[in-house]
């Protein structure tokens, strides 16, 4: 989990204050997306603090954090996604968490409804047209691809370490 904390937050912190900084939102977006960064970054703060130190909690708490990682994109992606375009790739951080914790089946589900949900988001803002939706789709995809390809390298990494070499 920390390695999340390392990476995404990071990331994610910069997309949205940058789509803050660059498009300037209403007010009411603005203190929306910063109220659900702030208490993304508490919650996620104490995943990290306590998920090692309560050891039988620790699947939950991982399983937990995807959900919630699902949880505060989802919010972020329509409110800011409508003038900040890279704000769909906040999708991909949950599927690629659930890729570290959890198992195929459960990544390539959440990847799915990942996908789906950005798909429906477009659908609401009133996409048209073949460009559009191609894009949307290549999104989508995006998703369920590299999710799937960090639990491969991260099945890879725990053979090789258990083999030994």
């Amino acid at each position: 989990m920390q390695l999340l904390n390392r990476y995404f937050f990071p990331y994610a912190a910069f997309l949205i204050l940058t789509a803050i900084y660059c498009v300037e939102p209403d007010r009411r977006t603005t203190a929306l997306s910063v109220g659900v960064l702030l208490l993304s970054a508490a919650v996620n703060h104490w995943f990290v603090r306590y998920s090692y130190r309560i050891v039988r909690w620790t699947r939950f708490l991982r399983a937990a954090q995807v959900w919630l990682n699902y949880v505060w994109s989802v919010p972020l992606v329509y409110l800011l996604g409508g003038w900040w375009a890279p704000m769909w790739l906040l999708l991909a951080m949950a599927p690629a968490t659930a890729a570290m914790f959890q198992s195929r089946r459960q990544t390539l589900l959440t990847a799915m409804l990942s996908a789906l949900t950005l798909l429906a988001l477009y659908w609401y803002r009133g996409v048209e047209g073949p460009v559009a939706w191609g894009q949307a789709l290549v999104h989508a995809s995006f998703i369920i691809v590299f999710s799937m390809l960090i639990h491969s390298l991260n099945q890879l990494a725990l053979r090789l370490r258990d083999s030994r070499i």
